[in-house]
């Protein structure tokens, strides 16, 4: 297994806003207490990605390189860049430098437009990235999600990953902008989606797999089994699902919708091995 979403923190280095103000998460995240978390588990290696949002980069990436110096299944990070800045290629420069470093998130979340992601100055900055060979990473709030086709579309030499499947709210049945949304990303080569475990707020309620199940097979039935990837979402997805309990839930759902030992095999490792070159 490869765990393609996991954060690690010292609580002081980390800004407190949003889902990072939960008293849930006041304290230190160690590479230690993730594997403590998958003990048992064939994992074999994680990827890092960005929790501070509007800083210089190259400190969290140089702090999680460290950390990879102790725990060698710490294999790739995904850094901070402002993507929509004129000054990016600047910022990427320096983020390159940082052997862990395979891709960006600028989280659009944060921001109230809900077509961020396809304005022309982050499209640019995504272009950017294809050029340098790095992955564009996307974090969108709900209906943002319906602006990533066209922003894979206009960017289409950069490998984009949706993460947390496109941030839907799993406690409803999926709604049509997400499920037309993920159609079209799933028409789109240079797109790949993380299953990754989606949390909106500290009050989100535990994980129900069946309310779960139509959302993972949609995302099967769209991508495929070659363009998805298995992540965790630790240590925030702690408020709604255990670790080895999301990894249970979705082999189920996973073998039940088609996923033979192959298929498996792919999503919950090769697929991401490929794609963040381990």
């Amino acid at each position: 297994m490869i765990d393609t979403h996991f954060h690690c923190w010292r609580r002081a280095d980390v800004n407190q806003a949003g889902i990072l103000a939960a008293p849930y998460l006041q304290h230190d995240f160690s590479f230690a207490d993730l594997e403590a978390a998958w003990e048992g588990l064939p994992v074999e290696g994680a990827v890092e990605v960005q929790v501070n949002d509007f800083t210089d980069g190259t400190v969290e990436a140089r702090y999680v390189e460290a950390v990879a110096q102790r725990h060698p299944k710490l294999r790739a990070h995904v850094a901070w860049a402002r993507l929509e800045s004129p000054g990016v290629a600047a910022e990427l420069d320096a983020l390159q430098r940082i052997r862990l470093v395979r891709g960006v998130r600028r989280t659009c979340q944060i921001e109230s437009a809900p077509d961020f992601c396809a304005h022309p100055d982050y499209v640019r900055g995504v272009r950017l990235l294809g050029e340098r060979g790095l992955l564009c990473e996307i974090c969108v709030r709900l209906e943002q999600v319906r602006s990533v086709p066209r922003l894979a579309r206009e960017a289409p030499e950069t490998q984009v990953v949706l993460q947390h499947m496109g941030k839907p709210d799993v406690t409803k049945a999926p709604p049509a902008y997400w499920m037309r949304a993920v159609e079209e990303l799933g028409k789109l080569e240079n797109v790949t989606c993380k299953l990754s475990v989606a949390v909106h707020s500290e009050s989100d309620p535990p994980y129900d797999p069946d309310r779960l199940a139509p959302f993972v097979e949609h995302l099967v039935d769209c991508f495929g089994w070659d363009r998805l990837q298995f992540g965790s979402n630790w240590p925030v997805s702690t408020s709604v699902i255990g670790y080895r309990d999301w990894v249970e839930t979705l082999r189920e759902i996973l073998g039940a919708h088609g996923g033979d030992h192959s298929r498996l095999e792919r999503v919950f490792g090769e697929n991401a091995r490929l794609l963040y070159r381990l």
